[in-house]
């Protein structure tokens, strides 16, 4: 039981993370004093695309050229009373569930998510079409996973529970006063984080159609409103501190250890610690440079099974590589899109000092911020190589020193 709960408490902490966001916002809703009759909708998606080509589980033979997806969302959207509801493209919120189906349910499943999503308006192209960005994260289940005997050939998930996680673009159509049609294209990751192994993921990209019936949408406000003008914004330089800490498991080369596999159930702690300063021109955005240091126990790590002369037994035995090596030092571009209530931020980079050589030197991370007070902030985020590898999730707490104001006090975002 105790090792039940320990398997899947990152996942409880991913939905409790999610959860809190979309609350966050609901409460934030509630203090206004129309939010009796918040606008929202009431959507249903279908999805047709293909699942990329990233592993040997999903090529040749075992391609995937085709799978159909569809999905159920509750969104709550902004009044348009609040100079943040402008500036930050009409925000929405919302939960959704989803299903896929791969033609492969022997061997691949067919999962069900629970996600919330959050999107926004990127421009307004005309009165009646709009150009949005959504975004998806949270836990999906009903996968068939690697096991050795019932399913060893499935090197694309090695666990029945996976983080979802999903990006979308599209094209919003007012065909009424209630109806919207959403017509775009999405991407959509599922892994375990390296948690447990093997964990290729799943890749996957399609296009979907989405009817959506609004509720309230005559209380948003278009005319002009001076409570919708931001207020004066004076360009400054953030620097960010984290400190993060992990778990992962890795797969090996069993030539010589006496193992039966290479996916070996040990786990290796990992601790980082970065430092960003980021340039902020406006209230949507920061971008700038990180100094990424990490600890990975998995780094030069050696496993092999060995006989005890003492019992007669046989045991699988780890080593670690020594200390130097289990260090990297990387420097990556970071950028941050800023919400109300959390940023959404990526890095793209490249260790220095590579202590890891499993993985490679080029490496991507994607993550959520929130400020959880004025300066003290927590993320969620995953870790990766090949942009669809995943290392590891992790998760961080930091802290914001606010730089001084910079010239050019009359920008505005």
């Amino acid at each position: 039981m105790i090792e039940t709960m320990r398997r899947y408490e990152r996942y409880i902490f991913i939905v409790v993370l999610v959860c809190g966001i979309g609350w966050c916002s609901v409460l934030r809703a509630e203090r206004r004093p129309d939010s009796l009759r918040r606008p929202s909708y009431l959507a249903v998606n279908g999805t047709a695309g293909t699942v990329f080509v990233t592993n040997e589980f999903v090529q040749g033979d075992r391609r995937i050229p085709f799978y159909g997806a569809g999905s159920i969302k509750y969104a709550l959207c902004p009044v348009g009373d609040h100079w943040e509801d402008i500036a930050y493209g009409m925000p929405y919120y919302g939960m959704g569930v989803y299903t896929a189906a791969f033609g492969r349910d022997d061997d691949l499943g067919r999962p069900f998510s629970l996600y919330l999503f959050q999107g926004a308006t990127l421009s307004q192209l005309s009165r009646r079409v709009g150009l949005n960005y959504e975004w998806n994260l949270g836990v999906s289940s009903h996968w068939k996973y690697y096991d050795p005997f019932d399913n060893p050939d499935n090197v694309a998930l090695g666990s029945a529970i996976n983080a979802h996680v999903g990006v979308n673009l599209y094209l919003k159509f007012y065909l009424s006063r209630r109806i919207d049609l959403h017509f775009g294209a999405g991407l959509t990751h599922f892994s375990n984080g390296s948690t447990r192994q093997p964990n290729h993921g799943m890749n996957m990209g399609g296009l979907f159609l989405e009817m959506a019936y609004n509720f309230n949408r005559d209380r948003v406000i278009r005319d002009f409103n001076p409570l919708a003008l931001p207020p004066r914004f004076e360009r400054r330089i953030d620097h960010d501190f984290l400190v993060n800490i992990s778990m992962r498991q890795i797969d090996i080369d069993t030539t010589g250890t006496g193992l039966p596999s290479g996916y070996v159930n040990q786990k290796f702690n990992i601790f980082g610690f970065s430092y960003a300063a980021l340039y902020v021109p406006g209230y949507k955005y920061k971008y700038g440079l990180s100094v990424d240091l990490l600890y990975d126990e998995s780094s030069g790590a050696r496993m092999w099974r060995e006989l005890n002369p003492a019992d007669g037994n046989y045991y699988d035995r780890v080593k670690l590589a020594p200390f130097g090596r289990r260090l990297s030092l990387g420097i990556s571009a970071k950028g941050e899109m800023v919400l109300p209530h959390y940023s959404i931020f990526a890095n793209l980079g490249y260790n220095v000092i590579h202590g890891n050589k499993r993985d490679f030197r080029l490496y991507q991370v994607l993550g959520v911020k929130i400020y959880l007070q004025e300066n003290l902030f927590g993320t969620f985020g995953i870790r990766a190589t090949h942009f669809s590898q995943a290392q590891y999730l992790y998760w961080s707490l930091g802290y914001t020193l606010k730089g001084r104001k910079l010239a050019d006090r009359s920008r505005h975002r």
